[in-house]
């Protein structure tokens, strides 16, 4: 499978999809909605990078296992298991 995002693309992303936060703060100050399964969001990986992958299945409270639509090559939830859904920083609305 190809890739859904190219090196270059542009993003459009809402950072107030799911809730409030301040920049550098770790969870939402308000939540008013939660992420599906299927959404495509920005979030902070586990090594800290910021990355843009499918929402999954959900595991537990508040956790989602993010995957990459390249499955054969992509770096997700396989290699560094579930991610917090307060790392996500926005959902991708389109891209360019």
């Amino acid at each position: 499978m190809e890739p859904a995002i190219h090196s270059g693309s542009v993003l459009v992303v809402n950072r107030l999809c799911y809730g409030l936060r301040f920049p550098g703060q770790a969870g939402y100050l308000v939540r008013w909605a939660a992420p599906r399964e299927g959404d495509l969001v920005v979030f902070y990986a586990p090594s800290g990078e910021i990355a843009v992958k499918r929402c999954g299945s959900f595991t537990g409270e508040g956790q989602f296992m993010a995957q990459g639509d390249n499955s054969l090559q992509s770096y997700d939830s396989r290699s560094y298991g579930p991610v917090s859904v307060n790392a996500i920083i926005g959902k991708v609305l389109g891209k360019k």
